[in-house]
């Protein structure tokens, strides 16, 4: 399929310098009184000539396969110049230098030949009064000096040509290297993904869990994770400073020294020993910090959680009340006072947890009234894929520049796990 051509690499816009110029030589010509007009016929058709080019620069914008046409039209300048030359004086005109601006342009096309074609115009240009005004040609002499003319215009066709053809070289060069980039870019955003829990739903007996990251670029820095414990299920939600590749390499690195600590119960300790695992591997203040909500939820209702500096996590009681879970502990990766406090509580049955990225304060005016968005759309959904779709839908309808990340669970309520068990006895 042919590639639309651009307003960039339209003609016209090559084109519009030399119609521009070519009507003030026109208007000169009227207003000055040293400038005369030696055939009106040729001084008209040059201004016919000049309107012709003008719109027909303008078709490839209309037609992309138009584009083929540059030739044609590079050749129609030539023509309006030879006639405006000729219609003001011949070899006596101040316009001749016009032509440098077609030679520009057709020797800066690739391919070799186009230097040729441009010096086969400058001589037209030159020779235009022999054939179209013999009787009022430049004397024989005068050829010396426009051959003198030819070869400097040959010289700028011929620097101009190269300095083209050394700067396409150098685009295809730097787009080769950005396509490597970029497939880079989406090698990592597939691990990035990968490394996301894929299933979601009821993990263990009587939690259902569900989540959604949108990255502001193709890798992001945020992360959330779950997985079943010998009593429960662990959630984690983590926001690296920073976006792109180095925040989302950051983001892995932590999601694994979290899980490597799966078997602690206590999430301020697991904390603790990602921050320990973080610093062995070299990930530290110097390059990005990164806040982190860690609970675990056990069989019987248990709740217990730790947060670095995440601050941005809430409970839906099962009676609509809504309790934010705070903390003044401090990030990972920052150096200092490395401890982290746990909380304990219960998640009652029907309670609804809800733990989101800063990202989500750009779909809101401001921290406050993102906490009320986010506690009314856990009161009119209830259910934790709900939320995370409602939330996801929100990301999709304002712009942001940060990574929206949410993970959302809920404790089955008893009347649920009542229909469940009755289910199951009459199957």
């Amino acid at each position: 399929m042919t590639r639309p051509t651009s307003i960039v690499e339209s003609p016209l816009v090559r084109q519009a310098p030399i119609s521009g110029l070519l009507v003030l030589s026109a208007v000169l010509t009227v207003v000055v009184p040293t400038l005369e007009i030696t055939s009106a016929e040729l001084f008209l058709a040059s201004l016919v000539g000049t309107a012709v080019v003008t719109v027909s620069s303008a078709v490839p914008l209309v037609l992309p396969r138009a584009g083929a046409l540059v030739p044609l039209l590079l050749c129609l300048d030539f023509v309006t110049i030879a006639l405006l030359r000729t219609g003001t004086g011949s070899g006596a005109s101040v316009f001749t230098s016009l032509v440098v601006l077609p030679v520009v342009w057709w020797s800066s096309l690739e391919g070799r030949r186009n230097v040729v074609f441009s010096l086969l115009g400058v001589a037209a240009v030159i020779l235009a009064p022999y054939a179209l005004t013999p009787d009022d040609a430049p004397e024989v002499s005068e050829l010396a000096r426009l051959t003198i003319t030819v070869a400097v215009f040959g010289t700028v066709a011929v620097v101009v040509h190269e300095l083209a053809r050394r700067a396409r070289r150098s685009v295809r060069v730097a787009q080769d290297r950005e396509g490597k980039v970029r497939a880079e870019i989406d090698r990592a955003a597939a691990v990035q993904r990968s490394l996301l829990p894929t299933t979601t739903g009821r993990i263990t007996q009587d939690v259902v869990v569900a989540g959604a990251c949108l990255p502001a670029r193709s890798v992001g820095g945020d992360f959330f994770d779950w997985y079943a414990t010998p009593d429960g299920v662990a959630v984690s939600l983590g926001d690296v400073m920073g976006k792109g590749v180095g925040a989302g390499l950051i983001a892995a690195a932590v999601r694994s020294t979290l899980r490597s600590a799966r078997t602690v119960d206590d999430p301020g300790e697991a904390l603790k020993r990602a921050s320990d695992g973080l610093t062995a591997e070299g990930v530290g203040p110097d390059l990005a910090f990164t806040t982190l909500f860690h609970a675990r939820i056990s069989d019987d209702g248990s709740f217990r959680w730790a947060d670095a500096g995440h601050g941005l996590s809430l409970v839906l009681r099962a009676d609509g009340h809504v309790e934010r879970l705070r903390s003044g502990d401090m990030p990972l990766g920052l150096g200092i006072r490395e401890e982290w406090a746990t909380t304990e509580g219960t998640l009652e049955p029907g309670d609804l947890l809800v733990s989101f990225s800063d990202g989500v304060l750009d779909l809101y005016d401001d921290l406050d009234h993102t906490i009320r968005a986010v506690a009314e759309i856990a009161r009119a959904g209830r259910d934790p894929h709900a939320v995370v779709l409602a939330l996801s839908a929100r990301a999709d309808e304002v712009p942001h520049d940060d990574d929206v990340t949410v993970v959302a669970v809920r404790r089955q309520p008893v009347e649920v796990d009542a229909e469940r068990q009755l289910a199951t006895h009459a199957d």
